[in-house]
């Protein structure tokens, strides 16, 4: 095995990629040798300096790949096994940790801890997934959009209800897949960048009106559509403050969700059952010494999803 590795390092202001020494896991670490690794918006705004990270951060939380070594307390997992990875940190301190095993003060794979976008990625067991032979790599890595998907359905919408998803992108398409394979219909999408000057915004339509890009415009249009009692689903992960006028949204009372994470073992059941498809959500794989380039075009890449595969 090599002492050293390359990895894509947020340093203070700027993204680099850098050499640096491979680690030793720690009692209860995994050492990881990444296959893939999805590029999403969280990994942007940070590359940005538009979330607040850590110092000297190793980029990346959506990954598939093999287990190259494990720490001296690590149980059930051998070196080879194909994993992929749960990003969602507990601290373990917090009193929701310690009473009902629900933290209230999670961290992140990529934001408060190192990632994979690099050759080798250094995590805590419990963030490892087991992957059957069903599944690839390229679908295992895209296991966290699918769990981020599936939050909608703790909202207790129901098929035979009119709902409408709110932006045209590439979460929209994989939501409507996954929404398909629950029994609902195929759902409106309402695109939020175009505006269409003769055709009225629905007023009153909706059930339910779940958005995949928030702001503040995008927020006011869906209490617009929705009846009133309505349900407001919101699923992205802006990092920018919103904005709302309240007494318009008393006139409808809406409920509102704000979801973070469907379960992640039935993401995996999902892409291993092979229900799911993501191939048309992906538009390529790079080496990770583009990264400057995939950044860019990642930008400007709504409807599929740009992968580094670390073979390249």
């Amino acid at each position: 095995m090599a002492s050293r590795f390359s990895a894509l390092v947020k340093d203070r202001s700027k993204v680099e990629l850098k050499e640096l020494f491979l680690p030793k896991p720690g009692p209860k670490e995994v050492l990881v040798r990444v296959a893939l690794a999805g590029l999403c918006r969280t990994d942007i705004y940070a590359a940005r300096g538009e979330l607040s990270t850590k110092d000297d951060l190793i980029l990346g939380h959506e990954l598939a790949g093999t287990v190259e070594a494990v720490g001296a307390s690590v149980d059930g997992l051998k070196v080879g096994a194909r994993v992929t990875v749960n990003p969602v940190l507990a601290c373990k301190q917090c009193k929701g940790c310690l009473s009902s095993g629900v933290c209230l003060n999670t961290g992140f794979v990529g934001i408060d801890a190192d990632g994979g976008f690099a050759e080798f990625a250094l995590l805590p067991q419990d963030s490892i997934m087991t992957l059957d032979n069903r599944v690839s790599f390229l679908a295992a890595a895209y296991s966290e959009p699918v769990a981020a998907s599936l939050a909608v359905l703790k909202s207790g919408i129901k098929p035979g209800e009119n709902g409408a998803i709110f932006g045209r992108n590439r979460f929209s398409e994989l939501l409507q897949a996954i929404l398909t394979i629950y029994g609902f219909p195929e759902l409106p999408v309402i695109d939020t960048y175009l505006s269409e000057p003769n055709k009225p915004e629905p007023e009153g339509e909706f059930d339910y009106a779940i958005e995949t890009f928030a702001s503040s415009e995008v927020i006011a249009k869906m209490c617009r559509a929705i009846k009133p009692g309505g349900k407001l689903i919101l699923k992205s992960r802006q990092h920018e403050p919103l904005q709302f006028k309240l007494a318009e949204f008393l006139k409808r009372e809406p409920v509102i969700y704000v979801l973070n994470y469907g379960d992640f073992n039935q993401a995996l059941e999902l892409l291993s059952s092979g229900k799911l498809r993501i191939d048309n959500l992906v538009e390529g794989l790079y080496p990770l010494k583009d990264f400057e380039a995939v950044f860019e075009k990642a930008g400007f890449a709504e409807a599929r999803k740009l992968f580094f595969d670390l073979s390249l």
